[in-house]
C-alpha cells in the first residue's frame, strides 16, 4: 500500500493477498474445507492452497471460485462507478446536474 497525502494507492500484490484473505474467511463461515473448494471450483487443490497463501490465481479460476460461494454477483460492486467514493463537492456538482437536466 502507497500513501501520497490523502491518496491511498494499493499494489497489486496487496490487493490478491486481501481477496485471498477474505475468501479464506468466506469459504470458513461457509464451512467448506480447501479441498472441497477445489474440488467444487473444479482448480487443483495445490492451486488452490496457493492461492489463498500467496493471492497468486488466474481470473478464471477466481471467477470459479466465486460462483461456488455465491459472490459472483459482487464483482459489479468493484468497478461500478456509482459506488466509487466521491468529494462533498463532486456529490454537489452530479445534484446539480442532475437538478437542470430535468
Amino acid at each position: 500500500m502507497y500513501k501520497n497525502n490523502s491518496l491511498t494507492f494499493y499494489s497489486p500484490k496487496y490487493i490478491q493477498t486481501e481477496l485471498a484473505k477474505k475468501v479464506a474467511e468466506v469459504r470458513k463461515q461457509q464451512k467448506y474445507t480447501q479441498a472441497e473448494m477445489a474440488k467444487r471450483s473444479d482448480i487443483p487443490l495445490s492451486t488452490y492452497t496457493r492461492f489463498e497463501q500467496s493471492g497468486e490465481l488466474s481470473l478464471k479460476n477466481f471467477s470459479k471460485i466465486l460462483a461456488v460461494l455465491q459472490r459472483g454477483h459482487e464483482i459489479e460492486n468493484l468497478l461500478n462507478s456509482e459506488t466509487e467514493e466521491l468529494t462533498p463537492m463532486e456529490m454537489l456538482r452530479r445534484d446539480r446536474e442532475k437538478y437542470h437536466a430535468k
